[in-house]
């Protein structure tokens, strides 16, 4: 009779070495199920990773949700945003109350989406997005931005809620690919790739698809000038490309969007080692690439990087990148603008930048980045500006955060109206913009 008073024990020992049994045997299959997928892709795919690389399951987005609990403001937040703002932590703020019916903004922790909603449905979603106050005392128009465009958006009129849809619109003759992965490699890592890719009904739509994969692989270099204080406050480092290279069908939406994600994959492998401790609880990636201009001269997209490797918060990106199609050139500086005019156009910029809201708010320093100045504001040489890109009303050169304010402020976006700057452009640029035939 004793020995029946352990029973109980024993009963609950054996029940508990069950469970494990079963666990162990379920992360078994599920590995080796994952292993066998791992395969199968490296068989369709050869190219795009060695064999001794693994990488994980993909996820489609849509069926992927998140809980209300992960909101940091209690406010109604329909299906439809809650799938948009996936895998992680979210903040929503009102952006003004009309006749009763609230509009919010909410963007993710990580900084991956941003979108413009109410009660009952969304009225925008975007990578990064700028809202700034039309002027004091006005409590219902504000200015809503993004890379590429500003627009003024009265929320009490309903007529103008329709301009927040041309700062995503999905342009004609593109569809827009998108798709999440997840690994496991010692921590749950993350990448989101989404791309608008030309259909072949239009002209040159090789060569801009031949351009696009180019810009993928650039997109996993990290090569931002960053204050070294504030990269350690973010875990920042920088990453030159390192010359992968898509040898896949340019064609293949699929194809190069596996090949985008394993290279992230293979680099976080590189970066962190083996050894799991070695790695943040979460890293995560975004590629975004959004077709804002078509013509028949050159196409522009929005392209927007995101990187989250622990720290305070994660580092991105936000910029316009054009391409002349029929040249088959990237526009860049040199290609648009005439040699030794580079102090003028810096004028100008100057002087449209100071007429933005968000310049006036945050008083950025440019000059900082222009000179290239070290710490005791002594410059480094040649006046630098970023790359610039084409817009339908303009010229815009973006700056990343931190380049010229704090990480608070964001990128900022200046734009240059085409009119201000003709005389400075090469004849190629004045065609390419349609001021002069060639």
């Amino acid at each position: 009779m004793k020995g029946m008073r352990f029973l109980p024990v024993i009963l609950m020992l054996l029940l508990i070495g069950c469970v494990c049994a079963t666990s162990l045997c379920d992360c078994f299959a599920s590995h080796s199920g994952a292993r066998e997928g791992a395969d199968a892709n490296r068989d369709e795919n050869p190219y795009l990773m060695d064999s001794d690389e693994e990488w994980a399951e993909e996820t489609d987005t849509e069926d992927v949700d998140i809980s209300l609990e992960q909101s940091f403001v209690p406010v109604p937040i329909p299906a439809c945003v809650k799938r948009l703002l996936d895998y992680a932590d979210w903040w929503a703020d009102t952006i003004c109350v009309v006749d009763g019916t609230t509009y919010y903004w909410a963007y993710e922790d990580y900084g991956r989406c941003n979108v413009i909603f109410n009660k009952d449905k969304v009225l925008l979603a975007a990578p990064v997005l700028c809202i700034d106050s039309f002027a004091s005392g006005c409590d219902t128009k504000f200015y809503v931005s993004n890379a590429g465009k500003s627009v003024l958006v009265d929320f009490s009129d309903k007529k103008t809620l329709g301009k927040l849809k041309s700062l995503s619109r999905l342009l004609p003759s593109f569809t827009r690919y998108r798709k999440d992965s997840i690994a496991g490699f010692g921590r749950t890592v993350f990448y989101s790739f989404a791309v608008d890719f030309p259909s072949t009904s239009i002209p040159h739509s090789n060569h801009i698809r031949k351009w696009l994969v180019k810009v993928v692989e650039r997109s996993q270099s990290l090569d931002e000038d960053i204050p070294g204080v504030s990269s350690l406050y973010i875990g920042y480092s920088k990453r030159p490309y390192g010359g992968w290279t898509y040898s896949g069908n340019i064609s293949d939406n699929r194809q190069v969007a596996r090949f985008a994600t394993n290279l992230y994959f293979a680099i976080k492998k590189g970066e962190y080692g083996t050894n799991p401790e070695d790695y943040p609880s979460t890293l995560f990636a975004d590629l975004n690439l959004q077709a804002i201009v078509y013509n028949k001269r050159y196409v522009t997209y929005q392209e927007y990087t995101h990187d989250y490797n622990g720290g305070a918060h994660g580092f991105y990106t936000e910029r316009l990148v054009s391409y002349d199609h029929v040249h088959q050139q990237v526009i860049d500086y040199d290609y648009l603008f005439k040699p030794d005019c580079k102090d003028e156009v810096l004028t100008i910029l100057l002087d449209e930048a100071k007429k933005t809201p968000q310049y006036k708010e945050w008083e950025p320093n440019i000059m900082y980045y222009v000179k290239n100045q070290d710490e005791d504001g002594i410059g480094k040489g040649e006046l630098k500006l970023p790359t610039p890109g084409l817009s339908e009303d303009g010229v815009v050169f973006s700056f990343q955060p931190y380049s010229i304010s704090c990480f608070a402020a964001g990128p900022f976006h200046f734009a240059i109206p085409y009119s201000l700057i003709k005389q400075y452009l090469t004849t190629r640029g004045k065609w390419c913009v349609g001021l002069a035939t060639e």
